[in-house]
């Protein structure tokens, strides 16, 4: 009888020992996808200054006049534990609503660079509206699409710099209001979508659209 009580005691002791590493799996699954569910980001940070801006299209660069506004960074903000990961990141930036040119092109605003790294032809896009006979006119649409690593710590940030430039083509179209053009953020991080919005301001005598 005692040799079967050992063998018995020995059996429920090997279970509850292989027992502890599925407990432990059950427990930290949780707190891994808890991270990227208390995570944030956000457009935090812009300038005002006489900038002067890579031509994206061509080459060169361009002072402006006046004082403009553009965003310079968004920030990721983690909550509880670690936030690591490849993020796919879109900025797209939109047309200037209210200023109407019916004929011929201006310049609008592409990304130059993300996280110190910078974009390439093949990441940005430019589009025009076009019209019969007119051709391309107005002010482009653009985007740029690209990959860069996230990797914050428990409940800390992350600063993500970022440099505008200057996209498309001008035909010397004479801009005479203030230009507001809205820019958008999208983040694709671990299964989640994060997107922010904010604007570059051009005002009237800037000479660089």
């Amino acid at each position: 009888m005692t040799e079967n009580k050992n063998i018995q005691r020995r059996a429920v002791l090997k279970g509850a020992a292989w027992s502890v590493p599925v407990v432990a799996a059950a427990v930290a699954t949780p707190l891994a996808a808890a991270s990227t569910a208390n995570a944030s980001i956000a457009w935090n940070g812009s300038s005002t200054s006489l900038l002067t801006l890579a031509l994206l299209d061509g080459g060169g660069t361009l002072t402006a006049q006046v004082l403009i506004t553009v965003p310079t960074q968004y920030t990721v903000t983690n909550g509880t534990g670690p936030l690591t990961g490849a993020a796919t990141v879109t900025i797209a930036v939109g047309r200037p609503a209210g200023i109407n040119i019916p004929v011929g092109q201006a310049r609008g605003f592409g990304v130059a660079s993300v996280d110190g790294i910078n974009t390439t032809a093949g990441e940005r896009t430019t589009t025009y509206q076009t019209a019969p006979i007119v051709g391309s006119f107005g002010f482009p649409a653009t985007s740029w699409t690209g990959t860069r690593t996230v990797t914050v710590a428990s409940n800390g940030t992350l600063n993500v710099p970022v440099v505008f430039g200057l996209a498309g083509v001008s035909t010397g179209v004479a801009i005479s209001a203030l230009a507001t053009f809205p820019v958008t953020l999208t983040v694709v991080l671990n299964g989640r979508t994060f997107t922010s919005s904010t604007s570059i301001s051009v005002p009237v005598g800037a000479g660089i659209l």
